[in-house]
């Protein structure tokens, strides 16, 4: 149940992340309440994450955060391109070479 609580938490961080991007908020417009929101959503859930991870098992608890947050990482830019991809902003989010 951590694992998958941990993973959630990061998962929203890295989702925060993106969303809190110059190119992203022009292809998802948000309200400017959201702005502030999504700070302190990517700013607290890593650190509740830690927590729970370092709370169940003190030894790995740090591996468990680190791993999993990469997982959390990767599938977010994974899901973001694909959502980008389905709306046809994948070309406008990239910079001109």
């Amino acid at each position: 149940m951590t694992f998958l609580l941990v993973l959630a938490l990061w998962s929203a961080a890295f989702w925060c992340h993106e969303c809190l991007q110059p190119r992203t908020r022009t292809a998802f417009p948000r309200q400017t309440g959201a702005v502030s929101v999504n700070q302190i959503v990517r700013a607290l859930t890593p650190c509740l994450a830690l927590t729970l991870c370092l709370f169940e098992d003190p030894a790995l608890g740090i591996f468990y955060w680190l791993g999993l947050g990469s997982t959390a990482g990767l599938g977010t830019s994974v899901l973001m391109a694909v959502l980008k991809q389905k709306r046809g902003l994948a070309r406008m989010s990239k910079t001109p070479l």
